[in-house]
């Protein structure tokens, strides 16, 4: 499988680097989606588009149907596998020497979302032709990474569930690339494989008065927040076990207008990031209850909100030992490794909270010059290692097919 898809690799990294040079922002993924669009016309794939707004789904059928039914009705006779594969970029001005470096200026694709799209195209142009009992239906998600100007501020795999997407769905896979892990390499992980975020908000009020003269007629937001982050910083160390992992930051605060005024209002984002369910709603709670705490301690209001959630990215048991026998059939063995529960968030997790699902992460770190992670403007990937995605890909959905018939 692996010789077949580097048969096909110029194809992908064609799709790749059109794709690298015009990325568009979460739900705004239009020329990336036609682009799609006329790969899958050219290969005579069967699609609907308009998904979770700019998504795309496919499906290869060998029962003959030509439809995509999303809707509630009779369960599906034969398997149903899901590929996914994300097309958003980064607000980021690329840094790169690529010559097909970001056209699009303020925008980049800093995560590798767009080799995620190429490599799932490869799979569908190596599935058409290969014989199969069932269905792959393959997603081309918009909105990864976040909900962009959504009103109901739902991502793109949350939608896609919402839509359908996942009715009578046997099993789901799912891929990201690291371009700090060696190429040729994969990870394949039982259950977390990546954390749960949740972005927060807390309001302390205030009351205004006069800093030097009267302070004491004041409710000083500052000083109540400079309490409240050190009493936040202490929840994990003395709530969280040393055999679990959560971590909880408060990125920014704002708050004051003058260097002689108390301050009536201070306002602070931050993110917990958990791995394990329960602790994640322990933590949740014990950050609103620090904050009624506080504001009972100075006879004040403080709010606590949660703004967006993505559940922990959860491998299916099952799943991961069929993904684990696939892998082993276009890798050595040695290359299939075990990382480490990654502290960054998926929201293929709302898939795998639908399905049994494997989620993996494939090396892509280049061979010469230093690596840079995700979401750096100088990140670039090793492109041999996209016809080892796709292979990986197209060997899984043939062995899930096959375990599921």
């Amino acid at each position: 499988m692996l010789a077949k898809a580097q048969a096909i690799q110029e194809n992908i990294l064609k799709v790749r680097r059109q794709i690298h040079q015009h990325p568009e922002l979460s739900y705004q993924e239009n020329e990336t989606a036609k682009t799609v669009m006329r790969h899958l016309d050219a290969l005579g794939i069967y699609y609907r588009s308009g998904i979770a707004k700019t998504g795309v789904v496919a499906e290869i059928s060998k029962n003959g149907s030509q439809t995509i039914n999303l809707a509630a009705g009779e369960k599906a006779l034969e398997p149903i596998i899901i590929v996914r594969a994300d097309m958003d970029a980064l607000p980021l001005q690329e840094d790169t020497d690529l010559p097909f470096a970001s056209k699009v200026p303020g925008v980049m694709h800093a995560c590798g979302h767009d080799t995620h799209t190429a490599m799932v195209l490869g799979a569908v142009e190596l599935l058409k032709d290969i014989p199969f009992k069932g269905t792959v239906r393959f997603l081309f998600q918009p909105a990864e990474e976040g909900a962009g100007d959504d009103k109901e501020g739902i991502s793109g795999a949350r939608r896609m569930v919402m839509e359908g997407v996942c009715k009578d769905v046997s099993a789901a896979l799912g891929l990201h690339q690291i371009p700090t892990m060696k190429t040729g390499y994969i990870s394949i992980k039982q259950h977390a494989v990546m954390a749960a975020a949740d972005a927060f908000k807390i309001q302390v009020i205030g009351k205004s008065s006069h800093a030097g003269a009267t302070p004491e007629l004041g409710i000083d937001a500052i000083a109540i927040s400079a309490q409240l982050i050190n009493a936040v910083h202490q929840i994990v160390s003395r709530n969280v076990s040393p055999h679990d992992t959560a971590v909880i930051s408060i990125g920014t605060i704002r708050a004051g207008s003058a260097l002689n005024i108390i301050a009536d209002k201070a306002t602070m984002y931050g993110t917990l990031r958990t791995v394990n369910e329960k602790t994640r709603e322990k933590l949740k709670n014990k950050l609103k209850n620090i904050c009624d705490s506080f504001a009972k301690i100075h006879d004040t209001e403080i709010h606590f909100d949660i703004l967006e959630s993505i559940p922990v990215t959860m491998n299916n048991p099952v799943i991961v030992e069929t993904c684990k026998r696939a892998a082993a059939k276009i890798l050595d063995e040695d290359k299939i490794i075990t990382m480490e529960t990654v502290m960054g968030t998926e929201d293929f997790a709302f898939i795998a909270q639908t399905v049994p699902s494997c989620f993996v992460l494939l090396g892509t770190r280049v061979e010469s010059g230093p690596a840079h992670s995700i979401h750096n403007a100088k990140m670039v990937v090793n492109e041999d290692a996209l016809p080892i995605g796709t292979a990986y890909f197209t060997q899984a959905t043939l062995d899930l097919l096959e375990q599921f018939a």
